[in-house]
């Protein structure tokens, strides 16, 4: 079950950055307050928060449960993300030192005295933080559309289905529908084997989705109607289909 595999590392994934952002802002009030208890209590959540940002991102990135990692690795915005992401990680090694400490002595029922300057430091590291949270919560909605990833032109074509293959399928067959020579998705036009296969064989992995040695395709049968299926297949056969040799 594939789809369901994606779905779920997609939920930790997405569930780390919403319990980094909620406990993030709960540290930041705790330090603010000088308060030791609630700035252990913030930092416990801030460690669920990233094993779930960090294990269902590297799932969802290796398992290429739903993109193959070449929609990842082609893409400047997904390293802006990645950027993001270990500048909150640089930010985090100050609260670490002065935190674990504290975690140990609280262990082992002994007094926490926080030195002078710990709080004011750890919180600006925190505010440092919602920042490079934002935008690395940005840098996956753009991702999700395909945004970032190199393009060029498709032929023309005044088929309606090219208007549905720009919504839903250029962001991994690219405009081109190389899809980046085959590592991204299918390549329309370098492999012919693509395009030989019948209408029917082509329309229902328009509709129920596939998984091959590059990924998973989506089903689309509840996005697109059985009408627009044809629109856009008709329109990938116009636009990619290879020119048969002179």
């Amino acid at each position: 079950m594939p789809g369901l595999t994606a779905a779920i590392a997609s939920i930790v994934h997405v569930g780390g950055f919403a319990l980094a952002a909620a406990f993030g802002a709960l540290r930041l009030v705790a330090l603010r307050r000088q308060d030791v208890a609630a700035t252990r209590f913030a930092d416990n959540g801030n460690g669920i928060a990233a094993l779930l940002l960090f294990g269902g991102g590297l799932w969802r990135l290796f398992g290429q449960l739903e993109k193959p990692l070449a929609f990842y690795s082609a893409n400047p915005v997904f390293w802006v993300k990645l950027g993001a992401i270990a500048a909150m990680v640089g930010l985090e090694v100050y609260p670490q030192y002065v935190v674990l400490p504290w975690h140990f002595r609280h262990a082992r029922k002994q007094p926490i005295e926080p030195r002078p300057g710990q709080f004011a430091r750890m919180s600006r590291c925190a505010v440092l933080q919602l920042p490079c949270l934002v935008i690395a919560v940005a840098c996956a909605a753009l991702l999700a559309r395909g945004v970032g990833l190199p393009t060029t032109a498709a032929p023309a074509s005044d088929l309606p289905g090219r208007a549905i293959y720009a919504t839903h399928c250029q962001a991994c067959h690219q405009a081109d529908g190389r899809g980046l020579d085959g590592k991204l998705a299918a390549d329309f036009v370098g492999d012919a084997r693509v395009l030989a296969r019948p209408d029917d064989a082509l329309l229902r992995s328009i509709a129920d989705g596939t998984v091959g040695r590059i990924g998973a395709m989506p089903a689309w049968r509840a996005i697109l109607s059985a009408e627009q299926q044809r629109q856009v297949l008709a329109y990938i056969r116009a636009a990619f289909t290879p020119s048969p040799p002179r």
